[in-house]
This record gives C-alpha cells, structure tokens and sequence, in this order.
C-alpha cells in the first residue's frame, strides 16, 4: 500500500478519503480550513500543517485545489513541490490552464513526475467511486499511478502532458454552455409568465433530460460560483476569447449574475433551477 498525500481537503477530497483508507493506505491532508482538517482527522487521515509536509514521503500526491490556488499550493517553501521527492507522482486534478501546469512541471524537482489529471463528475461520483480522471503523461507514468486512480473511479490515459487539461476544458464548453441555457430557459419562463417546474418537465422529455436531472440532483452538491469560477479558467485558457469563445463568454456572464442574484445568498447549483438565481421578478413581455 501506498502513502498519499491530498492537497485541498473540500468537498471532493472529503469523499475520496475513505476509499483510499479502505484500500489501505495511509492518508495525509493539508488544507489552509481548521474544520476540514479537523473532518480529515475524523475519518482517519492524518492531517498536516502544510502541502509541503503532506507530500514528504507520499507516493502519490493528489492536489485539488481551484486553478487560482494552484500557484500557492504547489510553488514556494510550503508548497506540494518543496515537499516531493524522486519516485513520487503529483496529479493536478484541478480544472485548469495549459500555462499554469506547466509552470509547475518546470518546478518539479528531478525524478518527480507531474500529470495533469483533471476529474469528470461531482460529489456524488467521488462517493460512489465512479468519477474519471483525464490523464496526461507519459504511458510509464501513467502506468505508476493507474491502479491508485482506479480505486476512486476510472482513469483514462488522454495524452502526452496537458492533454488532460485540454480534454476537460473542451468538455466544459459544452457543459457550461448548457448550465448557463438551463437558465436562461428559466429566465424566459419568468418573462412569459409560465412556472419552472413544468418547464423543466419539459426540458427533461428532450436530449436536455441529463442536464436538467444533474441540476435537481442534491445529492450531488457543488457551489455554484464554482462553476462560474471555472468559466473564468476555461475563456482565460485562449487569446481573444470574445471572438473564439462566444458563446463561453455570454454563458460565463449569466453563471456569475447567477452567483451574485442575492448578496446575502450564496448559491448551490441547483439553484439554477429556482428563482433565487432569477434576473428581477417575472417580467412580462
């Protein structure tokens, strides 16, 4: 059995953490939250003061962190990097930039391998052991890491390193585009005076039914400007993005107006599905 590291204990971590401890590894997690680590330390992980210290010693390193942590978590004296040693593997499972892992590839020290590995699915894949990991690397670092990976779901090798970042951001096109029409259609119903629920009833009877069923699933909870946080990373992945990404950009404004509908609420993600993340109140045409 292996000792893993995870960088980033939230919402994702905190249901990968009992799979790896059944499997029979020892599990170390850091995370700048008092409660997480304290949740951390509940479960039987050992939690620790800094990514650096986490990652002394692991074998395998999991960072899941947001994109604009990225650079904290893993560069600098406290960082997943100064902690790392030859033989070990660090995965950045983030959904993130081609520019941002490649700086810390060149940081890496000699003899550890870094691999882009961004995760398909939410919360409730995690808990079930059913999310992907988009791998990018060479096949023999791939191949030390495999096994691990598959113990919390699927792993596919996608590439050479930044493959698996390419491959989530295209994803997430498609994905962002139809979160931000789910409620745009919802904005129209508010417009024509109709309710959500049959609207979404609706939608659901079409090829939106996997959208619609995602968004009403609270099982599988996720922040809402998480989302909107990674449409910033997705238009800032290209130049000109207003030309290139069109429909990104506009799908990009509505998920944070969304997010900032209520100062006072911060929303989940279905609340895509409610009037909490509505424009002003039914406006009649």
């Amino acid at each position: 059995m292996a000792t893993i590291a995870i960088v980033g204990f939230g919402d994702m971590g905190e249901q990968m953490a009992p799979h790896l401890l059944a499997a029979g590894h020892q599990v170390r997690v850091s995370d700048i939250s008092d409660s997480r680590l304290e949740t951390a330390r509940s479960m039987g992980t050992t939690p620790v003061a800094s990514a650096a210290e986490a990652a002394r010693g692991a074998e395998v390193i999991f960072g899941l962190v947001m994109s604009n942590d990225i650079p904290t978590a893993y560069l600098g004296d406290d960082g997943v990097l100064a902690g790392a040693r030859s033989g070990a593997s660090v995965l950045i499972c983030s959904t993130t930039t081609r520019a941002i892992i490649d700086q810390v590839r060149a940081a890496a020290p000699s003899g550890v391998a870094v691999l882009d590995s961004p995760i398909v699915g939410g919360v409730k894949y995690a808990r079930e052991r059913a999310i992907t990991f988009l791998v990018g690397g060479s096949a023999d670092d791939f191949d030390q890491v495999k096994s691990v990976l598959d113990g919390l779901g699927r792993s596919r090798h996608v590439g050479e390193f930044g493959a698996g970042v390419d491959y989530k951001l295209i994803t997430n096109v498609a994905i962002m585009a139809a979160e931000a029409g789910l409620r745009e259609a919802l904005d129209l119903a508010d417009i024509l005076g109709r309710d959500y629920e049959t609207s979404l009833e609706l939608m659901a009877a079409g090829p939106m039914r996997a959208v619609v069923e995602r968004a009403l699933d609270v099982a599988n909870p996720r922040p809402l400007r998480r989302s909107a946080e990674d449409d910033d990373t997705l238009v800032s992945a290209v130049d000109d993005p207003a030309r290139l990404l069109p429909i990104s950009i506009a799908g990009r404004q509505r998920l944070w107006e969304a997010v900032n509908a209520d100062p006072n609420f911060e929303p989940d993600f279905v609340d895509l599905t409610r009037k909490t993340t509505s424009r002003a109140a039914s406006i009649r045409s």
